[in-house]
């Protein structure tokens, strides 16, 4: 643990240096305060996240409190990280939710045959935004796609592009704007334009993002145009802008949808300020929770809804469609919509703590992001994660991960946590491409009911992997929780290490726990052994099921019986041991969980 002493012992210099803590209320708080006492606290989670903070600052969330929207917190410094922790009294830790509530009756409106459905975003009121109809759009195409554009001006301008090859990616053809305009936050806005093409088909996706890479999104779409039929006509796009921006700028998405040899004429209009009555779903619902404790079923189309409890998101319209025999919001008490986006976005961020928070009911990733650095994730708990369409463009992956380091990584501690319900990998670092993770511990954590409980990968062999450390982890039930039963590929292992081509040295799993796996509690896709340690861990699964799923020699299964071959064949875990585990030893295991038969 010496490469965290340095970062560890600034904890204790922090409060020696002056330093700001600020508080933050759901119930009693007002955004008006100045958040530097808890008389004085602030409300919401956008007073957060747009305060200017100093490095060794520390933002204090009421326990018992309740926030949603997203978290995005700023930077500490080597010597002084932000904390994001708790303050008051009581056991409940504060909740950090990715959801939108849909409990109030008046939430859904019946459209009969057992089919519910939330509000459609009501336009209350829009004016025209000047200056708009003079930009330009471009073309963009990548090897594999190939496209022609030409441009008709009389009137107004027409753009007129023609596919020659078919693409299979959305990003392969992109029609964006040249040059930006101006937005303000939390407004909204409305995009009118005309269009037609000799072959329908309907965008991959719509962006509304900064002008340079990484096109970060600074806006968020509540109404996409359906199909672009052979007829010319008037379609809208209404989105709410996340922030200011002088320079905004649109892109369209072709790729993989516009056919090969189609025609589509596109005529931009007119770009409007809009008042929007919405109820919060913005983007793709991955699961609907149920007072907290069972799951709705995701399907991928209206007519798939026959069970109670089905629900359908409709990516056009930002509406959720549920069966139900009565009003959803009558037969629970709660029903909390998972968004696809990370409850806590983490990247780029460095020399941050993360103490005793709750983080839930998000339909992507708990913790997401790229390029973590010098983090210490500390008595979190992080449940109902995932389950959300990654793509959103027809090829249906859903994902989420409770704490996902993607890519660039480094020098992240994560301790202590408690993980379950997680639709994928309680833990996980992974990249493909060019990338480094290094130094990332994960220690003391108890995890239960998620698909893996720790998911290692990283494609590229240019790629580097070094110092990893796993120990002293309780990992129980892998593939029992509520989105095994709704995945396509079922899974549930508890170290899942697929397809690894980067150089990796020094990765330790070692004093660990695993115990009961729907499939194998180990599965390994290629085989680097020469960087992987495995050793002093102790393993249990039923007789007659497979532990071991060793895929770089032709799909070897190895059964609990077998766990002593497994060890003389593969030389890892020459001193672990297979035995069901004295669960008295771990009381931060729910009893249910303990006390269930396997």
């Amino acid at each position: 643990m010496t490469r965290f002493l340095c970062f560890i012992v600034c904890l204790g210099l922090t409060g020696m240096l002056q330093a700001t803590d600020y508080y933050v209320d759901s119930e009693s708080g007002n955004d008006m305060h100045t958040g530097t006492s808890p008389q004085q606290a602030w409300a919401s989670l956008d007073a957060v996240n747009t305060a200017v903070l100093a490095p060794g600052d520390r933002v204090l969330f009421k326990r018992g409190g309740i926030w949603r929207e997203q978290l995005k917190p700023k930077s500490g410094e080597a010597e002084r990280p932000i904390l994001y922790g708790a303050y008051g009294e009581g056991p409940d830790k504060p909740q950090i939710r990715g959801s939108v509530p849909l409990d109030k009756p008046t939430d859904w409106i019946d459209e009969g045959n057992g089919i519910w459905g939330t509000k459609l975003a009501a336009v209350h009121h829009a004016s025209t935004i000047g200056g708009f109809e003079k930009l330009t759009w471009n073309i963009y195409q990548e090897e594999g796609a190939v496209v022609s554009m030409e441009i008709r001006e009389e009137d107004e301008r027409e753009y007129r592009i023609v596919s020659r090859s078919a693409s299979e990616r959305s990003q392969q053809i992109e029609l964006f704007t040249v040059g930006g305009f101006k937005v303000e936050r939390d407004k909204h806005y409305l995009f009118r334009f005309e269009a037609k093409s000799s072959k329908p088909f309907t965008f991959a996706s719509i962006a509304f993002c900064e002008p340079e890479a990484p096109w970060r999104k600074i806006g968020r779409v509540l109404r996409r145009p359906g199909e672009i039929g052979t007829g010319f006509q008037t379609m809208e796009i209404l989105f709410r802008c996340t922030e200011d921006h002088d320079n905004a700028r649109f892109v369209l998405s072709l790729g993989g949808r516009l056919p090969q040899d189609a025609e589509f004429v596109f005529i931009p209009k007119e770009l409007l300020s809009a008042t929007v009555e919405t109820n919060g779903i913005d983007t793709d619902v991955g699961n609907i929770i149920l007072n907290g404790n069972k799951a709705a079923f995701k399907r991928w189309k209206r007519d798939d809804l026959k069970e109670q409890d089905d629900f359908w998101y409709d990516l056009e319209t930002n509406r959720v469609f549920y069966r139900s025999d009565r009003n959803p919001a009558v037969l629970y008490e709660s029903l909390e919509a998972a968004l696809n986006r990370y409850v806590v976005d983490h990247s780029s961020r460095r020399y941050v703590i993360f103490d005793g928070l709750d983080i839930r009911y998000g339909g992507s990733h708990g913790f997401g992001g790229w390029n973590a650095d010098h983090i210490i994730y500390r008595n979190l708990d992080i449940s109902w994660i995932g389950g959300a369409d990654q793509n959103m463009d027809g090829r249906r992956v859903r994902f989420g991960n409770g704490i996902e380091f993607w890519a660039d990584a480094s020098d992240c501690l994560v301790e202590d946590c408690r993980f379950w319900e997680i639709y994928d990998a309680a833990l996980t670092n992974q990249g493909t491409g060019t990338n480094a993770q290094r130094r990332l511990t994960y220690r003391r954590n108890v995890i239960w009911n998620s698909e893996y409980s720790f998911e290692y990968w990283n494609r590229g062999p240019e790629s580097m992997t070094e110092d990893i450390l796993f120990e002293h982890n309780l990992c129980v039930d892998a593939g029992y929780g509520w989105g095994h039963a709704q995945r396509p590929d079922k899974n549930g292992r508890h170290l899942m290490f697929y397809d690894n081509s980067a150089k990796t040295t020094r990765f330790v799993v070692r004093n660990n726990v695993f115990c009961n796996a729907t499939h194998s509690v180990v599965r390994i896709d290629t085989d680097w052994r020469d960087g992987l340690t495995r050793d002093n861990n102790v393993y249990w699964q039923p007789a007659g099921k497979d532990f071991m799923f060793w895929l770089n020699k032709g799909q070897t299964r190895y059964q609990t019986e077998q766990f002593g071959e497994y060890q003389n064949d593969l030389g890892l875990d020459r001193s672990s041991t297979f035995a069901l585990p004295d669960w008295n030893q771990y009381p931060a295991l729910p009893v249910e969980v303990r006390n269930r038969e396997r």
